[in-house]
């Protein structure tokens, strides 16, 4: 099943093509980019691979939380191709996708850079038989989240992270369960899980995860 991803929530976005569970090819994007310079990637990646947009069968995306902008043109982007191409959508939390695909169990906390020296986080309780959201999707200062964290003690909380140097960045050492989870991979794989289980998003009430404010003058 070829399906193009989007995931314009991030400082760096990215459309790829995924198949067989697996990412084909992708762009690295400027998250502010205009649905017009999308398009063209969109159109270099299925030349890339000799395809044509009618082999796409479904589209997954992004719906945050991260960048305001970004969210909201990478949605109308999955939108506008799944009504062109009649084919099925699926909005997929950023961290329902990086729990899902994680190897942790127990407690488990993805945790991404916001703005104003705040960031997005949740927690998630995860086992064999369930994936449950604990709290709501969380914008706060890096300590506030770890307070949190420790509510769950005695359970050790795992941190699910998209780059290795983010707790090292933070002045931070290093918590004693921690991944590191490629975003691009773990929206392919739960929206394909959806895909096959024959779910898909209505267009007309898919919309993005707003958890802040946008960010408007310089950080603080």
């Amino acid at each position: 099943m070829l399906v193009v991803g989007i995931d314009v929530s991030a400082e760096k976005g990215i459309v790829f093509l995924g198949e067989g569970g697996k990412v084909l090819v992708k762009k690295v994007i400027d998250p502010y980019a205009s649905s017009e310079k999308l398009l063209p990637l969109l159109d270099a990646l299925l030349k890339e691979r000799e395809l044509e947009p009618e082999s796409l069968k479904g589209i997954i995306v992004s719906l945050g939380p991260g960048s305001f902008t970004g969210l909201r043109i990478g949605v109308c982007l999955a939108k506008g191709l799944a009504f062109v191409l009649k084919i099925p959508v699926i909005g997929v939390s950023t961290f329902d996708s990086w729990v899902f695909s994680s190897s942790a169990q127990g407690i488990l906390c993805p945790l991404k850079r916001a703005h104003s020296s705040r960031f997005y986080g949740a927690f998630y309780r995860k086992d064999k038989e369930v994936r449950k959201r604990l709290s709501e999707y969380l914008f706060l200062p890096f300590e506030r989240i770890l307070k949190k964290s420790r509510e769950f003690s005695p359970q050790r909380v795992s941190f699910l992270i998209s780059y290795e140097s983010f707790f090292s960045e933070l002045d931070y050492s290093l918590p004693a369960s921690l991944e590191r989870i490629i975003p691009e991979e773990a929206l392919l794989e739960f929206g394909i899980h959806r895909l096959n289980k024959e779910e898909s998003d209505d267009i007309s009430s898919l919309t993005p995860l707003y958890v802040a404010p946008p960010k408007i003058g310089p950080s603080k």
